[in-house]
Parts: C-alpha cells; sequence; structure tokens
C-alpha cells in the first residue's frame, strides 16, 4: 500500500528528473529509472540505461536547451508488488526568451520501488498534445 511519504516521494522523483532534464544533468536523469526502464515518447522508444542515456542525450541537445519542464495535476495510484501508476500533466515552458508555453502533453507511468527503498520508473509513456514553434 502506498502511503504519504511514498506519494511524496514519487512527485520528488518527477521533479528531479524534469529539473535533471532541463540542466542537463544526465547522471542526475539516469538515475530516476530503474535498470530495465522505458521511455516511450515522440522521440522514439529507449529500453535500459545505456539506450535512454543515448536518446536524452540527443533530446537534450536538439530540443530542451533554454526550456522547463513542469509535471502537474499528478494523480498516483497503488499497485501490486512495490509498484505505483501514475498520471500527470507535462508543460514545456520557454525560459531563456519571452516566456510562453512550447509543449504540452501527458505522462502515464509505471513506478517500482526497489530493495533499497528507492522508488524509480520502470516505464514512462509521453504523448505530446501540443508543439508551440517558438519565434526567433
Amino acid at each position: 500500500m502506498i502511503n504519504t511519504g511514498d506519494r511524496i516521494t514519487i512527485q520528488e522523483l518527477m521533479a528531479k528528473y524534469n529539473l535533471a532534464l532541463d540542466n542537463k544533468n544526465l547522471d542526475e536523469w539516469i538515475n530516476t529509472w530503474a535498470d530495465d526502464g522505458v521511455w516511450t515518447t515522440t522521440f522514439g522508444e529507449a529500453k535500459g540505461k545505456t539506450e535512454l542515456k543515448n536518446m536524452i542525450d540527443q533530446v537534450t541537445n536538439e530540443f530542451t536547451s533554454g526550456k522547463r519542464h513542469v509535471s502537474t495535476n499528478i494523480v498516483i495510484e497503488d499497485a501490486q508488488n512495490n509498484m505505483a501508476n501514475a498520471r500527470s500533466y507535462l508543460t514545456v515552458i520557454e525560459a531563456k526568451k519571452t516566456p510562453e508555453v512550447v509543449a504540452s502533453g501527458t505522462y502515464s507511468d509505471i513506478i517500482k520501488k526497489n530493495n533499497n527503498g528507492e522508488w524509480k520508473f520502470v516505464q514512462r509513456k509521453l504523448d505530446i498534445d501540443l508543439v508551440n514553434e517558438v519565434n526567433e
């Protein structure tokens, strides 16, 4: 059963993921994942930490510079075997130029508490519903 402390820890996991992405801290971003984690996005799919690192390296170089990723409307549901399902909205905001929403989407997550008591992403699926070209 997921308790309040688990819910806070899972929300912090999402925040660490976003902050690491925004700051191009790839090691910290990779640390939010289980060893066999799967990330499915508009940019493709990555399985395992090696593929995850390769894909996030490409994504941060091409798309995330000067952006802020914000997760909201987070719903965390209990699942079996130290697992949780989560849903949230993602809003991507331009931060270096005039602030504006440049993308939005929905995350569907499977998160697992490992043997060390740490919550890690097992699966993240991002469905993008808006991409706005930022004026140069």
